[in-house]
């Protein structure tokens, strides 16, 4: 009983000492990929699949933030939106190539988990993410024998700096994901992907409650 009382205490003094702050935090990402290609038979037509450009994403949700001296815990929850066009090339019998723009837009709820040390107003802090697929939507449906097989959730890992003033939350990360992009296309039976695993740029402003 005296070891468990101890505990409590001990637990109670350090609750004490830290801090707790919950704000709504917003802001944009960039998607770093290399405009490579995947070669797709399709019913003996040869079709080609080239990332052409990954577009800003957005997100808005919630964090929290716990602080114990300088070191402090950080989740977020986050509804992410994202679009990827692509330029597919098709060799179509009689009718020669044909090239169009087909786009996809990803929702997913992020869940990054920041850990790391304040100095004065200044952050330094890294720790994983999941996304958690939600919804999507393509113009690549139109491809004879397409599906989408997206995984329920994907991991990466993010680290950057940050910035408090006053009430504002200012947040710089860089992510590297830990799956291989496209990995979600199948096209009558086969999967596919473009062997690469995309890298984000995040840049998010929180305001506390």
């Amino acid at each position: 009983m005296k070891k468990i009382f101890l505990g409590l205490l001990m637990m109670l003094s350090t609750l004490s000492y830290s801090q707790f702050e919950l704000g709504i935090k917003t802001g944009i990402s960039s998607t770093d990929l290399s405009p490579k290609s995947i070669l797709i038979n399709n019913g003996g037509n040869d079709m080609t699949l080239t990332i052409q450009e990954a577009n800003y994403g957005f997100h808005l949700g919630l964090y929290t933030r716990v602080t114990i001296a300088n070191i402090f815990i950080e989740p977020s929850f986050l509804l992410n939106s994202t679009s990827v066009d692509y330029n597919l090339t098709e060799e179509i019998f009689d009718s020669g190539i044909i090239s169009s723009i087909r786009s996809e837009t990803y929702n997913n709820l992020d869940i990054p988990l920041m850990v790391g040390i304040k100095v004065g107003p200044f952050r330094l802090q890294g720790g994983p993410v999941a996304h958690i697929f939600l919804n999507s939507s393509s113009d690549l449906t139109t491809i004879s024998g397409y599906a989408q097989k997206f995984k329920d959730a994907s991991y990466g890992i993010q680290g950057g700096i940050g910035l408090d003033i006053l009430k504002v939350r200012l947040d710089f990360n860089y992510e590297t994901n830990l799956s291989q992009f496209g990995d979600h296309i199948n096209i009558d039976g086969q999967p596919y992907d473009f062997d690469q695993r995309p890298g984000r740029l995040v840049a998010s402003v929180g305001i506390k409650f």
